[in-house]
């Protein structure tokens, strides 16, 4: 087992470097969190854009497809980190990406290298031939955290008995929100995106993904019509991934009565959650869009598109804030949920601060972790 007694080098493989603001908060709070406990670490990423990567977090980053220049780091690494997200799963990246993860996590072992699952949402996986390869790989790893009981159920389930799993958190609960005030000098364009008059502010956040049909496109739409007729709301639609999730919000738009607007900067993590802190609610379908809402303390509303986003809702307590399937997915449905929200705000927001402080606490405990791992 390679350990260095002097400068920890970290290789951390995850979806980074694809403009999903989820998936760089995780690496953020990651990276943040290594080097603030272990100063003189030298942390590599696996990134579709290396130098992006490398000039935002200020560190090494590699072309995650090169495999040669992946090795050669590699044998000069102390911990290979897979993780944070969902990376392990085969229902997106037309059920290759699960290979790709799987492989890295091969190749560190081969070279002889410790690895870590980092906080990983686990599945679903649906190929019995992906659930064996779980099962031969994972049982070869040194250490597995996850962000969830179900995670941990499934990866039981599959066979994968040693190490121990430990079920924490998602590392972005480690963020801390940009004071306001910053976050509009950095963008004053914000300041009027926010002003709403004298009505709530109400974000939206939308994917594409294989459930999305003109119908549901049009649900959204009329739901945002809703809000600005009946409680003189001001809409914004939030893309958690850049361009995807602005086209699809501008296809919403266009299917709209009144106008909305969608958010068409890219902010830090921390300014997002500045920004998302002066909602009244979230109507989101991404998972790090609900994330975020409950650190702000903003109440939500959520789309099981993804059975990660239901194990979250779950996780919280609030289940009742969770739409379940696309037929579940109706203007009425909507409404509904929008009239719970508003006659048990408070007691949702007692909810999100007492689970999100747990979370936090949860959070940490996967850098001690990573620390006691490289300073046993």
């Amino acid at each position: 087992m390679k350990k260095s007694k002097t400068i920890a080098k970290i290789m951390i493989s995850g979806y980074y470097g694809f403009n999903n603001a989820g998936d760089e908060a995780i690496l953020k709070s990651m990276v943040g969190a290594f080097k603030e406990k272990i100063p003189q670490v030298k942390i590599t990423v696996l990134s579709c854009n290396p130098f992006l990567t490398s000039q935002t977090y200020q560190v090494k980053a590699i072309n995650r497809l090169h495999l040669i220049n992946i090795i050669r780091c590699l044998r000069d690494t102390n911990l290979f980190i897979s993780g944070g997200g969902g990376l392990l799963q085969d229902s997106t990246g037309k059920g290759w990406s699960i290979l790709y993860y799987l492989g890295l996590i091969l190749a560190a072992k081969i070279v002889k290298v410790p690895v870590m699952i980092y906080a990983q949402g686990i599945g679903p996986v649906n190929k019995q031939a992906n659930k064996k390869l779980m099962k031969w790989i994972l049982n070869k790893v040194d250490l597995i955290t996850v962000r969830d009981n179900s995670s941990k159920e499934l990866l039981e389930n599959l066979g994968v008995v040693q190490p121990s799993i430990h079920v924490n958190s998602d590392p972005v609960f480690l963020l801390k929100k940009k004071n306001f005030n910053q976050t509009i000098n950095s963008h004053p364009y914000i300041q009027k995106l926010i002003d709403s008059g004298n009505g709530p502010l109400i974000g939206v956040s939308v994917r594409e993904y294989k459930g999305y049909g003109k119908d549901l496109k049009k649900i959204f739409a009329q739901t945002a019509d809703y809000l600005i007729e009946n409680h003189k709301a001001k809409i914004i639609f939030f893309p958690f991934k850049f361009d995807e999730d602005v086209h699809i919000s501008e296809e919403i738009l266009s299917l709209m009565k009144n106008r909305a607007e969608v958010l068409k900067i890219k902010l830090e993590p921390e300014e997002l959650l500045s920004v998302l802190s002066r909602l009244s609610l979230m109507v989101g379908v991404r998972l790090h869009s609900i994330i975020f809402s409950s650190m702000a303390n903003i109440p939500f509303i959520a789309f099981n598109y993804d059975p990660k986003v239901k194990y979250f809702v779950e996780n919280l307590g609030l289940s009742e804030l969770l739409l379940e399937t696309d037929e579940d997915i109706s203007l009425k449905n909507l409404q509904e949920k929008i009239e719970y929200i508003r006659e048990n705000s408070n007691k949702i927001k007692d909810i999100l601060l007492k689970k999100i402080n747990n979370l936090e606490k949860k959070a940490l405990a996967n850098n001690e972790l990573v620390n006691k791992f490289l300073n046993p």
